[in-house]
């Protein structure tokens, strides 16, 4: 849809990407792990992403049941998670968490991370120390704040900007 219309959005259709935080994380890390030629994102941000539902010890268990039920077949268990379903086509990632993050823990964002890695998949990752989960973009916070430009200069790293 947003390619079809990227002349009157005044976009590059070859510049259309998906961002999301936390559980919206784990929407745009499926998008860019299940897709078909014409959805493949050319880009992903994943913020703070709930990313696995096989690793027991860093599950987000609320986003898994909400999404997958009570009793999940295993294979649907495997396919929603997203490091299992990173290939060398999954789209070049920015992935930002925070250590203190007890929500979500930051090995969601590590293992996405080292299967891009695995794949040859260009990314980018930043793990910030202090920040709570949800933080956003964190403007009144000098520190945590930062990670907004530093999206901004991979976006210019991979001219996206």
């Amino acid at each position: 849809m947003v390619r079809s219309h990227a002349a009157e959005l005044g976009i590059k259709p070859d510049h259309v990407g998906v961002m999301g935080f936390s559980a919206g994380g784990h929407l745009a890390s499926s998008a860019a792990t299940h897709f078909d030629t014409e959805t493949r994102p050319d880009f992903a941000v994943l913020v703070y992403p709930v990313i696995t539902f096989t690793e027991e010890e860093y599950v987000h268990k609320g986003s898994r049941r909400n999404l997958l039920g009570e009793n999940p077949d295993p294979k649907l268990v495997e396919s929603m998670s997203s490091e299992k379903q990173v290939t060398p086509q999954t789209p070049p990632t920015f992935l930002f968490h925070t250590n203190a993050d007890t929500t979500v823990p930051p090995e969601n964002s590590v293992l996405f991370y080292m299967a891009l890695r695995k794949a040859k998949v260009p990314a980018e990752m930043h793990i910030f120390e202090p920040g709570r989960h949800g933080l956003g973009l964190a403007p009144k916070d000098p520190a945590l704040s930062a990670w907004g430009p530093l999206l901004i200069n991979w976006f210019r790293t991979r001219g996206l900007l």
